[in-house]
């Protein structure tokens, strides 16, 4: 394929505004037939392809007064003609006219290519292309019907000529011949067919020739936009079979471009087959070719582009359905572990299929049909991805929501038995499905694009009618199973309120709350304890749980005060009121205090404790266990030291909340006001100095603990009409920003990614990814300036599997905070990777561009784009500003020769993965702008180096017509 596979560089000495789409009407209509001599003394005539461009233009009557000129001069029409193909593909040449049949058209091409208009752009490539191509497609049809009535001699000869011209510049290697030849060619081919009697011998020959030399020719052709028009063609001429000249072995050509590098070339592959094996005659090939190109549809449905990933593989599910054995066991273990993948659209889809394998259990009980997808969550599925599975199975699988044959299963005895594991799962299925009925939210992490998160109808009371009566029976059953419990405790959050304020259902609730509180004196598992905390505070929202819920919580900070002061005693830090406890053991007061501290901890996230004046004990506390550790007498279990952190970040939270209202009526409280701001600065100063020592595990809550601060004390209490609430306003320094920044580059980013998702090192993960979701509020709520998150984003796409969702969440809330910052914190992410790339390879960016370091880049970029592609008028500002910082850092790096390309071009090929998120009205504006950078029309020129900026202009006009972001708004 030579010529498809090196493009020659069109030289020129001049340059022009490109065809005005909407040109005025001429006030005199073109005369093919007027003698030279007339032409040379009046102003020049629009050319035929102006005239075709005209807006609101006739074009039966054009090619009508064309076929007049045909008839009477054979020869001067076709040249016309050949200079309307070459007039398209930016050329000015003019054929002589003094040109004879039959024409050279080798020696007309090579004269066209000294005549271009432009260095590196024709009309093809433009942000009109689809305008400039659909007018030329309807001129080309009234063509072919004008001339289907002339004499068979002159039309064969028609054929020939522009066939054999358009035929020629399609194997051209100058790209802007071979684009617009090779378009117009196969529009021809689509036309002639349904213009023409299918049973004349000379088309049919005149077509399987097209088809060899510009389909078979230019399918994989280098350029992306002609493999596109070749795919999208054929998909045309296959959806008239059988009428048609095509053998079904022809669908190959789709099958065999699967693997395409164009990722518009894969979705319009896909489309084709999926609508075509649905096909009655073509149905048997498409299974036959399924089976031998099994391979590469599971390779696209584990594609990074989601819409490509789901097609793929609803094309494998639909042949599987029809053909069993296309997939191996193999193939359908891995397409049912796409149920957690992070798309829900793939993940939807792979669940269909685990649903269509197990399809002989339609007629089953539940309890049969739903054990093999508690096998599935035992063996493959981490508690963590339980929201995952069920959000996959929600909208196709009435399992997940089956809560009344769930709880069936669960209070009742099975044959066979439960194991502890299925019944742990059916309630982790119970508990996340139930959540995302009610409250209509996915899990997070997981994502979709015009999704309406909105509550199933009647969700609510069916959760709270079928649960409410039977969930204190369900914790006294699972009582000895705290993870079981967690879940269970949860429930509660999703009842319908209305339902208990009904007579005969206030039973309900006083057995719910007392079992409840057995459950928080009695239970030691903060999972559980940190469940039912907030499930109380859900349940507080109901006056008539109001008053046992505060015996609870005073309840809990009496036995704090006194498993604090029996500990203290121990040591002699306080007098003891009696010599009763005595005979307590150091061991069994250090294990009260823990346990009361746990509960105290767990309730303090949630309610204001503030009437028990805790913070200065717990401080005082703080600072005394963390001074025991450091100097190495642990007289207490480390736990307790993450207990009290935790207990001092929510005491200062409600104190500034307390101080906050109590300022608003009462003026003297500056005492208050010095006392938390001593308390604020003591809890810095111990948290900040595990995080400057690296005291593991504490430093990752200590980091957590002190990002969250930062944010509840931030700028906005500036805006409190109160001067004291103002002065409470705590600005971090550059030094405390560093010592963060540090930390998590040094902590999070190290171990590679497969260590950090391997299931020995889940715990850990668990305080990494707690840690950067609150670093990365910094970012979100504007603490620090959002561009120095460049430094974590440029991790984003190395480390997606272990903290991308907590990195996309981060990125997605500043992009509303500030449009324009999170566009050049994207730039600045990629340029810290393209600067180290560029320095690694010598400032060489040919060499840079092939090494894997920048491929790397180019897929971090990918993944970036993504988060910009939702809501593209709120994304608007932060598309504009990337791209334009990234056009005039590419500008502004100076060559050192006057023929070489800026430094730092390459950067555009990054750029390049941002165009699809751009508005149609704002590719104009940056192509404008991209103009300034000017490529010198010499044979000195290094192509390869100027490579980005072609591709980068093309794919903004190309993108102009197929972008995922042409939204027109109105400014």
């Amino acid at each position: 394929m030579s010529a498809s596979r090196s493009d020659i560089e069109v030289n020129s000495t001049q340059s022009s505004e490109q065809i005005d789409l909407q040109a005025k009407e001429k006030s005199s209509s073109p005369n093919p037939e007027q003698s030279s001599e007339d032409s040379e003394e009046q102003a020049p005539l629009p050319t035929l392809l102006q005239c075709v461009l005209v807006k609101h233009v006739n074009h039966d009557e054009l090619a009508r007064r064309w076929v007049e000129f045909y008839m009477a001069s054979h020869t001067y029409a076709l040249v016309t003609l050949m200079e309307f193909l070459m007039e398209a593909s930016g050329s000015l040449y003019k054929i002589p006219k003094d040109t004879a049949m039959p024409f050279p058209y080798e020696d007309i091409l090579l004269q066209s290519s000294r005549h271009f208009r432009g260095a590196s752009t024709y009309p093809m490539i433009t942000r009109t292309a689809a305008v400039f191509g659909s007018r030329i497609v309807v001129f080309l049809e009234a063509l072919l019907k004008a001339v289907h009535d002339i004499p068979i001699p002159l039309y064969n000869m028609f054929l020939e000529e522009v066939t054999g011209f358009v035929m020629t510049s399609s194997e051209s290697s100058i790209r802007p011949f071979r684009h617009t030849s090779t378009m117009v060619g196969l529009k021809l081919m689509t036309l002639l067919p349904d213009l023409t009697s299918v049973d004349n011998d000379l088309l049919k020959k005149l077509w399987l020739r097209m088809f060899n030399c510009l389909f078979v020719n230019r399918h994989r052709d280098v350029v992306d936009d002609i493999r596109l028009l070749c795919i999208f063609e054929l998909g045309v001429w296959f959806s008239k079979y059988p009428k048609c000249q095509l053998e079904p072995e022809s669908l190959r050509y789709f099958f065999e471009a699967l693997p395409d590098s164009s990722s518009l070339v894969r979705q319009c592959v896909l489309a084709n087959i999926s609508w075509l094996s649905h096909q009655e005659d073509l149905r048997p090939i498409c299974l036959t070719m399924g089976r031998e190109f099994r391979q590469l549809f599971m390779n696209l449905s584990v594609e990074r582009e989601s819409e490509i990933a789901e097609e793929s593989l609803r094309i494998l599910i639909d042949f599987h359905r029809s053909s069993p054995d296309i997939l191996d066991e193999e193939d359908c273990k891995l397409i049912e572990e796409i149920i957690l993948f992070a798309n829900r659209g793939v993940a939807q889809a792979a669940a269909e299929f685990f649903v269509l394998r197990r399809r002989e259990t339609e007629g089953a009980p539940f309890s049969q049909k739903i054990r093999h997808l508690l096998q599935f969550f035992i063996e493959r599925c981490q508690h963590d991805h339980a929201g995952y599975l069920v959000d996959s199975f929600f909208d196709n699988c009435d399992m997940v929501t089956d809560w009344e044959s769930i709880i069936k299963m669960l209070m009742e005895e099975q044959l066979p038995a439960l194991s502890q594991a299925e019944s742990s799962a059916l309630i982790e299925i119970l508990t996340k499905g139930v959540s995302q009925a009610v409250t209509g939210e996915i899990p997070q992490g997981r994502y979709t694009k015009d999704l309406k998160r909105e509550p199933k109808a009647g969700a609510h009371e069916k959760a709270t009618r079928l649960l409410a009566p039977v969930l204190p029976q369900l914790l006294r059953k699972y009582v000895d199973r705290p993870d079981d419990l967690a879940n269970l405790l949860k429930l509660p959050q999703h009842f319908c309120h209305d339902y208990f304020r009904e007579t005969n259902n206030r039973g309900q609730l006083e057995e719910l709350m007392d079992e409840m509180d057995n459950l928080m004196f009695h239970q030691t598992s903060s999972r559980v304890l940190r469940s039912g905390a907030y499930t109380l505070s859900i349940l507080y929202r109901m006056e008539s749980s109001n008053l046992h819920i505060r015996q609870i919580l005073n309840s809990a900070v009496t036995n704090y005060k006194i498993a604090l002061r029996t500990w203290q005693e121990m040591y002699g830090l306080v007098t003891s009121a009696s010599s009763s406890d005595s005979s307590k053991t150091s061991k069994s007061r250090s294990r009260r205090l823990l346990i009361t501290l746990r509960l105290l901890s767990a309730l303090y996230a949630h309610f204001n404790l503030s009437f028990g004046r805790l913070t200065e004990s717990i401080l005082s506390s703080l600072k005394r266990v963390v001074r025991e550790r450091d100097m190495g007498r642990n007289s207490l279990p480390a736990e307790v030291v993450s207990l009290y952190l935790a207990a001092g970040y929510f005491s200062l939270s409600w104190d500034l909340n307390t101080f906050k209202k109590e300022a608003l009526n009462n003026s003297n409280m500056e005492d208050s006001c010095a006392a938390l701001k001593k308390h604020f600065e003591d809890y810095l100063f111990v948290t900040f100095g595990q995080v400057v020592n690296d005291n593991m595990p504490l430093a990752y809550g200590c980091l957590s603990f002190i990002c969250d601060l930062f944010v509840l004390y931030g700028y906005h209490l500036l805006d409190n009409p109160h001067p004291l609430v103002r002065s409470l306003a705590y600005a971090p320094s550059v030094n405390e920003v560093e010592i963060l920044d540090n930390f998590v580059l040094r902590h999070h980013f190290q171990r590679s990614p497969a260590d950090l998702m391997n299931e020995s090192f889940f715990p850990q993960l668990h305080d990494l990814r707690r840690s950067l979701s609150s670093y990365c509020k910094l970012v979100a709520f504007n603490v620090i300036p959002p561009m120095r998150a460049a430094r974590i984003y440029q991790y984003y796409e190395k480390y997606y599997d272990p903290f991308g969702d907590v990195l996309r969440c981060s990125m997605e809330l500043t992009i509303k905070v500030n449009a324009i910052h999170y566009g050049m914190t994207v730039f600045h992410t990629g340029l810290l990777l393209y600067k180290k790339i560029m320095d690694d390879n010598g400032g060489n960016s040919v060499r840079a561009a092939g090494s894997p370091e920048f491929l790397e880049l180019i897929s971090l970029a990918t993944r970036l784009a993504e988060t910009l592609s939702s809501h593209p008028y709120r994304n608007r500002n932060a598309m504009i500003t990337l791209h334009k910082a990234g056009i005039m850092y590419a500008k502004e790096s100076v060559p050192d020769q006057p023929t070489a390309a800026p430094k730092n071009l390459l950067f555009l090929r990054v750029m390049q993965m941002f165009v699809p998120q751009l508005l149609k009205q704002d590719k104009v504006k940056i192509l404008e702008l991209l103009q300034t950078i000017e490529q010198p029309a010499l044979p000195s020129c290094n192509r390869e180096e100027w490579e980005p900026l072609e591709g980068y202009r093309s794919a903004l006009g190309a993108s102009g017509r197929r972008g995922r972001s042409d939204v027109v708004v109105t400014t």
